[in-house]
């Protein structure tokens, strides 16, 4: 059996790292916002010219434009996402286009103001605040009946702050990312990865708690560290079962899928990676050493 609530100081030292580093990520680098939150402009272009993209670059770059991105986006399409164009400048891009690439054809033209990038940004600040509540409460009330000394919204209380340390982590180890890589950008599928990650660490988290909540119920004479250790050695190889096959489908959407979607999965991989170890190394350990602290 391994030792893995009795060496919890270790695994709380490393997650202490590991949040020091997504921290100082965040204020050195900050996170590379998307024009869904930033505001600016996304233009779709469908042609057949395999020269396309280093094309668009230059007409972009010749129209003294300092912030873009240019990547193909499947089906002879090419997407464009620049600050805020104004209809001369879009159409002048545009045309400028067209000189090069004849066959050239707009497929999409959208526009997003900073205050619409700002009520989105809010919005998801909104939607993950209510799923954490939420989650407290779920977890409380299907934990009501579990035996004393032990509490029910304590199981609660500690998934969400296992959450908020998956969460962390991630998105510090984005804003890493994004310092180096300009596609790791933050967007609405950023917030659609933090939501999943959420849920996938939720369940692997419940998982553990109610094990531990049933062993406990059959030896309430075993101290509850040794419950504890017992409860997530008998649902460790589940936890790496699942999250390891979840990464390896997800892998191959990051290899072969589209190039708009590839920071969606990078971060959906670094979200559950870290989930499965807050879940097993961090979710149990806390409530042992809340219980015996209060002790």
């Amino acid at each position: 059996m391994f030792r893995i609530i009795r060496v919890r100081k270790f695994w709380y030292i490393i997650s202490a790292l590991l949040i020091l580093l997504s921290v100082l990520s965040l204020v050195f680098f900050g996170l590379r916002t998307g024009i869904d939150y930033s505001g600016g402009t996304i233009i779709t272009y469908q042609t057949n010219n395999p020269q396309a993209v280093q094309i668009i670059e230059f007409k972009i770059k010749d129209m003294s434009i300092n912030s873009y991105q240019v990547r193909p986006s499947g089906n002879n399409q090419i997407m464009i996402k620049t600050v805020n164009l104004d209809p001369a400048q879009h159409n002048e891009l545009t045309g400028n286009i067209q000189k090069e690439i004849p066959d050239i054809t707009e497929l999409k033209y959208d526009s997003i103001g900073p205050s619409i990038g700002s009520d989105l940004r809010n919005k998801s600040i909104i939607a993950i605040i209510i799923a954490s509540f939420a989650i407290i409460i779920f977890i409380a009330f299907a934990f009501r009946k579990v035996p004393k000394p032990l509490k029910s919204w304590k199981f609660g209380f500690l998934a969400v702050i296992a959450l908020l340390h998956d969460l962390l982590i991630t998105t510090g180890l984005v804003a890493l990312l994004g310092h180096f890589f300009v596609w790791m950008e933050v967007d609405a599928l950023f917030i659609t990865a933090l939501l999943t990650v959420m849920g996938f660490s939720v369940h692997d988290t419940i998982v553990i708690y109610d094990r531990l909540r049933e062993n406990f119920i059959k030896n309430s004479h075993k101290s509850i560290e040794r419950v504890a250790e017992e409860s997530v050695n008998q649902t460790l190889a589940r936890s790496i079962n699942t999250s390891l096959t979840t990464i390896i489908v997800l892998t191959a959407l990051l290899v072969l899928g589209e190039i708009t979607i590839r920071h969606f999965v990078l971060i959906l991989i670094i979200g559950i990676l870290i989930g499965t170890y807050s879940s097993i190394f961090v979710a149990a350990p806390l409530l042992v050493s809340w219980h015996k602290q209060k002790k």
